[in-house]
């Protein structure tokens, strides 16, 4: 993306053209950027920052690395410049194929077969040297590659052929042990057998819960990011709120309800200066969702090919909800829209001064 390479003046220049100080909100996909960098320009022009960055995950090789960024803009914020982090509350699903396995491009032995067909591709998977390099290349791991070799991590999604059904969100490593084999060429074998057309999901961050829950409640954190759109082949988080409701709140106790729904709601629009929207007042928008506690959540993933000449993408299903409105208009039932084209819903094109957007309680 243009944001993780092109040089931090240029995302200066981008934010001073925004007008004075308190104008407008900022959010950036930042990379390997540090919060230190992000506060000089939020000191600067006077704006909110929100940042989006891997490093801000909870990853196993260095578990206390995405706390010291979240506690590095809890300092920015005491000292007057407010710095965020955009955080998933879900596990970061890479949703992915054999005939593109990008979770593995960082692995040399993947270096020559990136740009392979198909065709190309079966004929390596199948080779035993391949499979002997891809091994070795597990055996030593290189610090912040996305796949690591747990084995566990990787779940198998959709299978294509009915006699594989059985198989649906099961990882690589329980059917490898099961079928007693090296879980490696279970995968490569599998992947084969169905033309490389297997939807895979790896799930390498925000994967362990103990890890994660210190992110989701911190001061810094906005529960406000997913990929729902941007990847449609690849990834769909869509749903992160039902997650966070069903998951964080109802399971796990990490928040209680009131809280959970002010983490969705208030929150955010405070934060990001969006007027008369996250509450439920006299004069505000009456955007509403109807859920049940007991039993809201998110489907596990599912692959469709409803996009022009059958194109794959990934869709969540919602669980426990029973209606959302926009502007007290209800446009979702629970199951089916029921008001498409010129719905109840406005552009937003109004917003607070950073400086003057309520976040009462944003802290907390």
């Amino acid at each position: 993306m243009p944001s993780t390479i092109s040089e931090i003046a240029e995302f200066d220049t981008l934010v001073g053209a925004m007008g004075g100080p308190g104008r407008g909100v900022v959010e950036i996909s930042s990379g390997p950027i540090t919060p230190d960098a992000m506060e000089e320009i939020a000191a600067r022009h006077g704006r909110r920052i929100f940042m989006s960055t891997a490093i801000a995950l909870y990853n196993e090789q260095y578990p206390k690395r995405a706390l010291g960024v979240f506690d590095a803009c809890r300092a920015a914020q005491a000292r007057g410049n407010e710095l965020y982090i955009q955080i998933t509350c879900q596990p970061l699903s890479f949703d992915f194929t054999l005939a593109s396995a990008y979770p593995f491009y960082s692995r040399p032995s993947f270096d020559p077969i990136k740009a392979y067909d198909r065709e190309q591709l079966k004929k390596v998977f199948g080779d035993p040297s391949f499979r002997s390099a891809f091994r070795a290349d597990l055996r030593n791991p290189k610090p912040g590659t996305v796949f690591q070799g747990n084995w566990e991590r990787v779940i198998v999604a959709a299978p294509v052929r009915p006699e594989n059904a059985g198989l649906g969100n099961r990882s690589i490593a329980d059917i490898a042990r099961e079928a007693g084999r090296d879980p490696l060429d279970v995968l490569l074998d599998f992947g084969l057998e169905e033309n490389l057309d297997t939807g895979l999901i790896g799930r390498f961050f925000n994967a362990v819960d103990d890890g994660v829950e210190p992110l989701v409640k911190h001061k810094s954190g906005v529960i406000a990011l997913s990929d729902a759109g941007a990847h449609l082949m690849y990834l769909c988080d869509a749903g992160f709120g039902l997650y966070f409701l069903g998951h964080w709140v109802r399971e796990r106790g990490a928040f209680d309800l009131p809280e959970g729904v002010r983490r969705l709601t208030s929150h955010q629009a405070g934060l990001y200066g969006i007027p008369d929207r996250g509450r439920i007042a006299l004069g505000a928008h009456a955007d509403l969702l109807l859920f049940d506690p007991a039993t809201v959540g998110i489907s596990p993933p599912r692959r469709v090919n409803d996009l022009p000449g059958g194109g794959p993408r990934t869709l969540r299903d919602p669980i426990g909800v029973h209606g959302v409105f926009v502007n007290g208009v209800r446009v979702f039932d629970g199951t089916d829209y029921t008001r498409l084209g010129n719905g109840p819903g406005q552009v937003l094109d109004r917003f607070l001064p950073a400086r003057a957007a309520p976040i009462a309680n944003a802290a907390q």
